[in-house]
């Protein structure tokens, strides 16, 4: 008889493979890897620069090693790259046919932050997995996880509640914070109003 763990387990993998089978491998097949909507992002470079400037000022330094949950095409470290940080890097992604598209010079891997093993990483990162699919017990799994492997913290973004558009998933920030506290951490910052449309938040965990 199964336990329940595996029940659960099981359940998330279905979560997982239904969401990149419907959603994220239409894209990734749409598109060159040069293109972000190749990952899902419709809505601009400009957007991405600024979401991704703000994941990384979390306070990344030079020689930070960074773990990016769902990196989709790895354009997280091509920005890392710019900004003139030369850390070691592990993409990891459960969408095969957006992993396929990386630079074989860039460390990635088909699969969840399960498959990561015990290796930690001074940053964990995650944009735009959270807002769609994933139940919220499924996310707040993944972030204890992402807190786990962090040595300094993490930093990733979610949908501000109220979202118009209701099959995507969205948040009260507040909400998310409170939920955090019960980690070991000695600061959680809430950044908002980044975005024209204010239509996401950035939370930076750090780790006492």
């Amino acid at each position: 008889m199964k336990q329940f763990k595996e029940f659960i387990l099981e359940d998330r993998q279905k979560q997982t493979n239904f969401i990149v089978d419907s959603v994220y491998n239409n894209y990734a097949k749409s598109y060159t890897r040069d293109q972000l909507e190749c990952v899902g992002w419709l809505d601009g470079s400009a957007n991405s620069l600024i979401r991704n400037n703000k994941l990384y000022e979390i306070g990344i330094q030079e020689n930070d090693s960074v773990l990016d949950v769902g990196c989709g095409v790895a354009h997280f470290y091509n920005f890392l790259l710019d900004q003139g940080w030369s850390g070691e890097y592990l993409g990891v992604d459960p969408n095969k046919a957006a992993i396929d598209m990386v630079e074989e010079s860039i460390n990635t891997m088909c699969g969840t932050i399960d498959d990561v093993g015990d290796t930690q990483y001074d940053w964990v990162i995650a944009s735009g997995i959270f807002n769609l699919g994933l139940k919220e017990d499924h996310a707040y799994w993944i972030l204890k996880n992402m807190i786990q492997h962090a040595n300094k913290g993490i930093s990733f973004n979610m949908l501000n509640r109220p979202y118009s558009a209701v099959y995507y998933e969205d948040y009260d920030p507040i909400d998310v914070k409170d939920t955090l506290k019960q980690y070991n951490n000695s600061k959680i910052t809430i950044c908002e109003r980044y975005l024209e449309d204010n239509t996401e938040f950035t939370i930076h965990f750090y780790k006492d």
